[in-house]
């Protein structure tokens, strides 16, 4: 009977002692991560692809940009959808993915079961997609906003006679940092079907801002030196952080930036934003839970915490970058894809 009660409670202390360390991950500190003990089984190989532009992760796969056409890979089916053009420049939210070229008219939203091609009057500045939205700048004497849906409907779309220095997605709407070509003031708009519904001057302090990024109910911006986070309205500066060269959204995860002095994550859990410098990396992929970092041969597996997960060694000849899209892991080589699945 003493036996009895000492394995039951020793599994009850094991027990409350891993909860505690898992609740203690999603404060950022973390002892471990349950990814530690996770694999990538090996699941099948698709051959004969060569001279992709990007590989783009997709609800339930990857969306294969060519010279000439798209290709969904959807579970293991793999289908080429219309036609396309070439020198792309691609991105994903995870969910959806966008090819366009800018400067062209042409773009491509592409979902894990077809694509839908729009051609546009003026060229394209610039597109940005999050939670499966895509939102579109439009530039020539004039500018406009097209915001789509997660159906790829126009949810709305609006003109702005300013200079756009940059722009991003909230949740149903877009916020834009404008300079006017008049007087110079830098302004802030708050755009949605209703148009500009708000717009303000900001100080003289923003006047040097290059990059917006919306992450959450937080607007942050770059300006050259540093990465500073405000509430959404620009009243209150809540970080900062020293960053010399451009950041970006990684592919698959809007909410992770990423340049070559290092990465900034957000802890949703927390509501706590973490910026980590790591050695040089060519190539960033995310999803909801996971950074993958290519460089070489190597790939090497991050939390949102920007803890060091997992460190992967490829030994075949011509790998390019690793990909991640939920619960698999694709490495794209040169005239191949292999295809790896999570295990535990």
């Amino acid at each position: 009977m003493k036996f009895l009660k000492f394995i039951y409670r020793s599994t009850v202390t094991v027990a409350i002692l891993v909860a505690a360390i898992f609740t203690l991950n999603m404060f950022g500190i973390e002892f471990f991560s349950p990814y530690m003990f996770m694999k990538y089984e090996y699941i099948k190989t698709y051959s004969n692809i060569k001279f992709y532009e990007d590989v783009l992760p997709l609800e339930g796969g990857i969306a294969l940009v060519f010279r000439g056409k798209i290709g969904i890979l959807n579970g293991d089916t793999l289908k080429w959808t219309r036609i396309t053009y070439q020198n792309h420049q691609g991105y994903s939210d995870g969910q959806i993915a966008v090819a366009f070229v800018k400067g062209g008219k042409y773009l491509h939203i592409i979902t894990s079961s077809d694509q839908k091609d729009i051609m546009y009057p003026i060229s394209i500045k610039d597109v940005k997609v999050k939670d499966g939205k895509v939102c579109v700048l439009l530039s020539d004497r004039e500018n406009y906003i097209v915001f789509y849906d997660n159906k790829q409907n126009i949810l709305f779309s609006a003109k702005i006679n300013e200079k756009v220095i940059d722009f991003d997605i909230g949740y149903n709407f877009a916020v834009a940092i404008v300079k006017s070509v008049s007087t110079g003031d830098m302004a802030v708009y708050y755009i949605d079907k209703r148009g500009v519904y708000q717009s303000k001057i900001i100080p003289a302090s923003f006047s040097n801002v290059k990059r917006l990024f919306i992450i959450q109910n937080n607007v942050v911006l770059w300006d050259g030196r540093m990465l500073n986070v405000y509430d959404m309205q620009l009243l209150k500066k809540e970080k900062s952080f020293q960053l010399n060269s451009i950041p970006k959204p990684a592919v698959g995860n809007p909410e992770v930036l990423i340049s070559s002095d290092g990465i900034l994550s957000y802890n949703k859990y927390t509501g706590r934003f973490i910026f980590k410098r790591l050695k040089p990396f060519e190539w960033a992929c995310a999803t909801g839970d996971k950074i993958a970092l290519s460089k070489g041969n190597n790939v090497e597996i991050y939390s949102l915490n920007l803890n060091r997960l997992k460190q992967l060694k490829v030994s075949s000849f011509g790998f390019v970058k690793a990909v991640l899209s939920q619960d698999r892991l694709y490495y794209i080589f040169n005239d191949r894809i292999e295809c790896y699945s999570e295990r535990w």
